[in-house]
């Protein structure tokens, strides 16, 4: 499984924090800082971002 960004489907994604409350990520491409990320399987991003890209 692969962690992407909730916001512009990167897989750029780093752990900046965490603790009793859960972790916090940021994403390097577009700057998204927040507890919810998503994990998808590598096969499946390509349609992921696909699909990302047509509800913009």
């Amino acid at each position: 499984m692969i962690k992407i960004c909730p916001k512009c489907g990167s897989i750029r994604v780093n752990w900046i924090a965490g603790g009793i409350a859960g972790a916090v990520y940021k994403c390097d491409e577009c700057n998204y800082v927040g507890s919810f990320i998503l994990e998808i399987r590598p096969e499946k991003l390509d349609q992921f971002r696909k699909e990302l890209n047509s509800k913009r």
